[in-house]
Parts: C-alpha cells; sequence; structure tokens
C-alpha cells in the first residue's frame, strides 16, 4: 500500500519557535534531571513551589495556549484518565485542612496525569514536535547508557554535596532500572545508533540497578517485548546469550560489590537470587523478608477495601497509610507513607473505584498502542510501529518496577511516566490521522537506524 493510499501528507517546516517550543525543551531537560540526579534536581525551587510544580503550572499555560486542549481529550485513555483525576481529587480535597500538603502530595501519583494532556496538546499543536523529542531522548539514551551505573554508584554510596543536606545522586536503583530499560528497548528497536562499548555500560549498569525484584523485571521485560514486538530476535540473541554468558563467568569469579553496610550485595549472585525469588524458590532472607511485608499488607488493603468498610471511598489522599494501617515500624523505621505498589496505593486511597478506573485507564492505553502498531505492520510503516513499541515497553517498564516500589508517587519518575503516556497517545493520534513531518516519511526522525 502506497503512502498516498493511507492518506499520508507531509506537514510543512516548523513554524517560528513559540512559548510551546521553549516549554517542550525545558521538559525534556527536566526530566533528564529527573533521570539523572532524582531528588536532588526535583529539590530545585522554594517551598512549595518546586521544578515539578513549575513545570506544571507553565505547562497549564502552554495547553490552554495551544488550543489543542479539547482535542487532547478525544480518545479513550484521555477521557478515562480526566475521569480518575477528578475522583482522587475529590477523594483530597476533604483532607486538605486535616494533612494540608500531604494531601496534595499523595495525589500526585494521579494528578501528575495532568502532564499528559499537556504533551498531547503540544505535540498535536505543532507535530514535528515528535521528532524533536525522540532525537532528545537518542542523545539522553546515548549518555544515560554510560552513566546509569555511576548514578547507581552514587545513590548507593550516598555521596552527599559539601555543604548540604542533599546527596549528588538521590535516586533509587529501580528508577534508573526503568530508564536504562528504556534506554535498550529504544537500541533493540534500531531507533538509534549504538556502540559495542555503550551496549556493555548498559549491561553493566543493569547489573548495579537490578537487586530487586521490580528493577529485574523492569529491564527484562522491556529488553524482551522489544526483541519480540520489535522483530529482532536475530539480532538481539547473540548478545543477549553473550551476556548470560558473562554473567556465569562473573559469578564464578565472585565479584561482589557492597557501597554501604547496610545496602545490599550486588553481583550476580544477587540477580540469580532475584530470579529465583520471582519463582518462589529463593531463600535468600532479604528477598522473603520484603515479599512477606509487602504480601502481608496489600492482603490488609483488600481486606478493608474489597470486603471492608473502604470499598467505594478508600482512606483517601493526606492519612499516612503505613501508620493507619498498622506497620507503624516500617513507617518510622523507611519513611514510607503508601504500600509499595502503585496499584495498591491507589485501592487504598481511592477504593474500588478508583482501582477500576486505574487498571482500565492503562489496559485503554496499550490497547490504543498495540492496534496503532499493528496498522502501522499493515500499512508497512516500519518505523512508526518501532516508535509505539518503544512507547509501550517504557511504560510497561515503569509501571512492574511500580508494582514492586514506590515509584510513581513522586516526581523523579511519575512525570516521567505520564508525559511518556502522552506522548502515546499523541503518537498514536498523529499515525492515524495522517499528520506528521515529513521525516516520518523517509523513515530518519533525524536518528540514524542500524538494520
Amino acid at each position: 500500500m502506497t503512502r498516498s493510499a493511507v492518506g499520508i501528507r507531509p506537514l510543512a517546516p516548523p513554524a517560528p519557535r513559540v512559548f510551546g517550543d521553549v516549554y517542550v525543551g525545558a521538559v525534556c531537560l527536566s526530566l533528564a534531571g529527573y533521570a539523572i540526579l532524582g531528588k536532588t534536581f526535583a529539590s530545585i525551587g522554594v517551598p512549595p513551589l518546586y521544578i515539578g510544580e513549575i513545570l506544571l503550572a507553565a505547562g497549564l499555560v502552554a495547553l490552554g495556549r495551544s488550543g489543542c486542549g479539547l482535542a487532547a481529550m478525544a480518545t479513550p485513555p484521555s477521557r478515562l484518565l480526566l475521569v480518575l483525576i477528578a475522583w482522587v481529587v475529590a477523594r483530597t480535597l476533604p483532607y486538605l485542612g486535616l494533612w494540608g500538603a500531604d494531601a496534595l502530595r499523595d495525589s500526585v501519583i494521579v494528578t501528575y496525569g495532568a502532564f499528559c494532556f499537556i504533551v498531547v496538546a503540544l505535540v498535536l499543536e505543532e507535530p514535528a514536535r515528535l521528532e524533536r523529542v525522540l532525537a532528545s531522548y537518542h542523545a539522553f539514551a546515548r549518555v544515560y547508557g554510560f552513566i546509569g551505573g555511576g548514578c547507581a554508584a552514587l545513590a548507593l554510596s550516598k555521596v552527599m554535596i559539601p555543604g548540604t543536606s542533599l546527596q549528588v545522586v538521590d535516586l533509587s536503583p529501580g528508577a534508573i532500572a526503568t530508564h536504562l530499560a528504556g534506554a535498550a528497548a529504544f537500541a533493540v528497536l534500531g531507533l538509534g545508533r549504538f556502540s559495542r562499548l555503550w551496549m556493555a555500560a548498559l549491561l553493566v549498569g543493569m547489573v548495579a540497578v537490578t537487586s530487586s525484584r521490580g528493577a529485574m523485571l523492569a529491564c527484562v521485560f522491556a529488553i524482551l517485548a522489544a526483541t519480540v514486538l520489535g522483530g529482532r530476535v536475530r539480532q538481539v540473541a547473540p548478545v543477549i546469550a553473550l551476556g548470560v554468558v558473562a554473567l556465569l563467568v562473573v559469578s564464578l569469579i565472585g565479584v561482589k560489590v557492597q557501597f554501604t553496610p547496610d545496602s545490599r550485595v550486588i553481583g550476580p549472585d544477587q540477580i540469580i537470587e532475584g530470579f529465583k525469588s520471582i519463582l518462589g524458590v529463593s531463600d535468600a532472607s532479604n528477598f522473603e523478608a520484603t515479599k512477606e511485608f509487602r504480601t502481608r499488607w496489600w492482603a490488609t488493603i483488600q481486606d478493608y477495601t474489597f470486603a471492608g468498610p473502604y470499598f467505594w471511598s478508600g482512606k483517601g489522599f493526606g492519612v499516612n497509610i503505613a501508620m493507619e494501617d498498622g506497620y507503624q515500624l516500617w513507617a518510622i523505621s523507611e519513611g514510607l507513607r503508601s504500600p509499595h505498589n502503585a496499584s495498591m496505593t491507589v485501592l487504598a486511597r481511592a477504593g474500588v473505584p478508583g482501582l477500576v478506573l486505574w487498571v482500565t485507564l492503562f489496559a485503554a492505553w496499550f490497547a490504543m498502542l498495540v492496534h496503532s502498531m499493528l496498522l502501522a505492520r499493515r500499512r508497512k510503516e516500519a518505523r512508526w510501529a518501532k516508535i509505539l513499541v518503544w512507547i509501550a515497553c517504557y511504560g510497561a517498564a515503569i509501571l512492574i518496577e511500580a508494582s514492586f516500589n514506590v515509584t510513581l508517587e513522586g516526581p523523579m519518575v511519575g512525570i516521567w511516566f505520564w508525559c511518556l503516556f502522552g506522548l502515546g497517545i499523541a503518537a498514536s493520534m498523529m499515525f492515524r490521522s495522517g499528520l506528521f513531518p515529513a521525516t516520518v516519511l523517509d523513515g530518519s526522525f533525524g536518528l540514524p537506524e542500524r538494520s
């Protein structure tokens, strides 16, 4: 089928830079800051207006100026997200007087979804921005593959900025793993050109951060899904085999690293135990203790929602769920406010209606991406299919990590995820409409593609 047969027509050259262009650039830089520095970057600003809130306020202005606000809400995932945000706001407002800023902070797991509408509107306003975002991500991935392991080492070593109470890098290994997984999927799909040295550094970085179930599953799923859905089994299989052999060799040598006395030991044995714990056959006490704690807490939440008094309402946003549910020791020693699972957090705070909206939202989003990907394959638009697969794999990696750790509850990964969510909607809408930059037609996107 020819491109003219499916109604595809290239756009005119981009218009002069406007407020939206500046904002998109600022978001790309900020996302890089969150991925590299974590909470240290998130602390920029004056309480209660930190960089995340400033970006959100400026984004709402950009949304209004774009003239594409209604179009951004035209898809089923967008509408479901709008309803979910409304429900969460309804479960937050009654507790503002009681819990103050804590109520707002707890609600961002969903209300940061406003970034989705901002991204969709800005990409629809000028479709050429999709190309710029992908080019920016390509540059980010080329850097992050090299420094991801170093970021994890600095975070685990708790290296402080002199004269401050801030760490140089304050980011969980799981959060770093999601970005390494996204970069790996981008490379596996052939959306950029990456050297063998970069691939080796990426694998080392993954070893450094996959000391937990969530991080490990996020990386493994993203790579395998991108390999299978992108039709790259023949190209990727030798790299995976080489990585497995290297892991076994290093395990036999007995290489181990521990950055602080109370941190987990990082090494091949830890990764092997992680896989065994996923299968339920691990004897490692650190994995099994954490697993038991989580499952007990999740069972408690299910009891007072599905079969208890909080079925419709949940406990609301603002209350410390850990303290309220009887896990005071974890709340005090670990500073936890919510369970290590985003879905359980939504269930506990927004009740069963919130959970139903949450699950349906992601089902609709992935269905939209898969449908568009299959359509792209039928139209023989391989580049588009790969972009849609990459977005789906990246989003899935974040959701997997969020199922084991406190991930979406903060701006470091939360803003990343909802921007990616919006990018998926915008890319799907653009592809189906046939309105996109001419560089998409020649498959370049400004990026060199590997065969």
